[in-house]
């Protein structure tokens, strides 16, 4: 192995475009949707505003990256870009974050979901707690991992594929669901459908639970920048790709929203199931299965994209001389160009995240149901909505800094994107400790511990006790 401060170029912009796309739609858009459209009473309008406003709030963010990915060339994404802004320490502890908690909540989050669509396909009795669906979860996060490790042009690969074939369903549903919800009376019944306040579905402020709801179907296009130095033409390709990949985002959660509130009953469409009704109602047994396939796959590029951004996060530590042991977490195999040791980091806090959503989502008792008996009690840990308090606090000083220290910038650049940045950060951390309070407060406990963890690398980095 040699050690490098980069790795190669090698993905253009259709890659890029992909790469942020294929990390955004995931399982969120459709596992997701059925919580907005129980917590919004089948209130399409209300629907309608929370993927608007998530997708804002998105765009706005994307965009400031965009403008800083411009001046800056490296690897560590968003941690290159506050290392001027805000310093080498802060990038430090933004880095481990993504690197410990971030990015391996998404790939253990992407894993559970994508085998509970295929233990929906598959036709097992318990879906989200039996063994077989936590053991398929594990294979796939391994097999997501290998692939990443051994081949990252195989990684690319998969990443534009899946994201064409991901996007099949997503279109189909929007298409043909708005037509036939349209023409059979589906749509116009379904806008008269309220949750009843009997119902455990049923909340005092439902748009607010449903925007916060977006937060985790709209993460991960920061994930792109971590491989920011890999990027052909960097400068040219990358803020395009996010302007792109952001429309195209945002249209295809619109368009799948309206469809699939024509395809189904609300009752229906609110439940655990819902998505898998809503595509057989629309195409068929058979049709439905093919393209619950294609939801899979789906969510199996997201977890890609991921894991893509995860292995690469510890190795941009170590190139700083920062973390768990920097002279040999940034050593590169020359025949895969990847840091295997930053990748194997990586995977252990895969694990770790993803036995804490076991946890969560599980129960003593064997129930097949969510929030029955689980490990936390009646706290809800649900690492996929509460990491959005962290993630946002810590882009806080960001946007304030662009708006000190970014000088030649215009005004709107400047000021008007990176205000509308830090307010859309401002209202996803209420919005979280608004509608899960308790949670937030144990999650911030424990975000606390492991930043304390990452104080004593930094100290022993800084004094020169090796790791």
């Amino acid at each position: 192995m040699e050690q490098k401060g980069n790795l190669q170029k090698k993905y253009g912009f259709v890659t890029t475009t992909c790469l942020i796309v294929g990390a955004v739609i995931g399982s969120g858009i459709f596992f997701i949707n059925e919580t907005i459209f129980g917590r919004v009473g089948g209130d399409l309008h209300n629907a309608v505003i929370a993927w608007l406003v998530g997708g804002a709030i998105m765009f706005v963010m994307m965009w400031v990256w965009g403008k800083l990915a411009v001046e800056k060339d490296g690897m560590g994404g968003l941690m290159e870009y506050t290392d001027g802004l805000l310093g080498k320490t802060y990038s430090y502890f933004l880095g481990w974050f993504l690197g410990t908690i971030l990015y391996p909540t998404f790939v253990a989050v992407l894993a559970w979901v994508t085998a509970r669509f295929t233990a929906q396909l598959l036709g097992w009795e318990l879906v989200f707690a039996s063994g077989p669906t936590w053991m398929l979860a594990g294979i796939y996060m391994i097999g997501i991992y290998l692939i990443s490790v051994l081949s990252p042009k195989l990684a690319g690969f998969f990443q534009v594929s899946t994201t064409f074939i991901k996007v099949i369903p997503l279109i189909l549903m929007g298409v043909i669901g708005i037509i036939v919800g349209l023409v059979n009376g589906t749509t116009a019944d379904n806008l008269t459908f309220v949750v009843s306040p009997d119902s455990p579905l049923f909340v005092a402020n439902p748009l607010f639970y449903a925007i916060t709801a977006t937060a985790f179907a709209y993460a991960g296009s920061e994930e792109v920048l971590m491989m920011s130095s890999e990027i052909k033409d960097r400068k040219k390709n990358l803020p395009r790709a996010i302007i792109v990949g952001a429309i195209i985002i945002i249209s295809i959660y619109l368009m799948y929203t309206i469809g699939k509130f024509g395809a189904v009953e609300a009752e229906t469409l609110s439940a655990a199931g819902g998505v898998n009704a809503a595509f057989q109602n629309l195409f068929g047994t058979h049709g439905g299965s093919i393209l619950m396939v294609f939801i899979i796959i789906s969510c199996l590029g997201a977890m890609n994209s991921a894991m893509m951004a995860g292995s690469r996060s510890f190795y941009a530590l170590a190139i700083r001389g920062k973390g768990p042991a920097p002279e040999y977490v940034k050593q590169v195999d020359k025949k895969t160009d990847m840091p295997p040791t930053s990748a194997a980091i990586s995977l252990l806090f895969c694990g770790i995240m993803f036995f804490i959503i076991f946890a969560n989502v599980n129960d003593m008792g064997g129930y097949p149901y969510l929030y029955h008996r689980r490990w936390f009690g009646d706290v809800n840990f649900a690492l996929s909505s509460l990491a959005p308090i962290s993630l946002m606090g810590m882009y806080i000083p960001v946007f304030i800094a662009v708006m000190v220290k970014q000088t030649k910038w215009d005004g709107f650049n400047r000021f008007v994107m990176p205000i509308l940045s830090l307010i859309g950060a401002l209202v996803m951390i209420y919005m979280v400790f608004y509608t899960n309070w308790v949670g937030a407060w144990w999650y911030m406990l424990f975000f606390s511990v492991i930043m304390g963890i990452a104080a004593i690398f930094l100290y022993f980095n800084k004094n020169g006790v090796k790791d």
